[in-house]
């Protein structure tokens, strides 16, 4: 499995704001426009919680929408988008993401610091499902994405009998 981008959206709590692309890896410059990709990656209505998918030139984008608590004003939201080629094996990056902000947020290390600074090692442990210290915290993608798989890749069974 393998994404070819990841980024990271934010919509700040404050009054005003706008989506803004924080940081992508790899760099975005690549893809192009980032007001173009901007739209895709963080969707008009998002809500935290939900995953949103949509076609972006040749890639399948996969946006998961959460938020991180301020003592300002409102939360800020964030978006952490994934493009993909293939539509394939969506369902395993949904549990995966998921698992991962859940984990950084059940241990109090979900902020916009972390997620930038840590990008590219999350990007890299996703697409090797491998494991990732995020600072003294291990993201265990290799048993996440074993559990992920063995629940979503379930064998089919094979038919026995005769069928007319």
């Amino acid at each position: 499995m393998a994404s070819e981008y990841a980024i990271l959206a934010k919509l700040g709590g404050f009054v005003g704001s706008n989506p803004e692309i924080v940081s992508s890896y790899p760099p975005y410059s690549a893809v192009g426009n980032q007001s173009e990709i901007l739209n895709t990656c963080f969707p008009i209505g998002a809500k935290a919680g939900k995953f949103f998918e949509d076609k972006f030139r040749k890639y399948l984008v996969l946006s998961y929408i959460f938020k991180i608590g301020q003592n300002v004003e409102r939360d800020d939201l964030f978006s952490f988008a994934v493009l993909l080629h293939k539509r394939d094996k969506i369902e395993i990056y949904k549990a995966v993401i998921t698992e991962l902000i859940n984990i950084l947020d059940n241990s109090g290390k979900l902020c916009e610091g972390i997620l930038t600074e840590y990008h590219q090692q999350i990007y890299e442990g996703i697409n090797s499902e491998s494991d990732l210290y995020i600072e003294d915290l291990l993201i265990d993608f290799s048993r996440i994405f074993k559990e992920v798989k063995a629940k979503i890749l379930k064998e089919k069974p094979k038919l026995r009998g005769s069928f007319i």
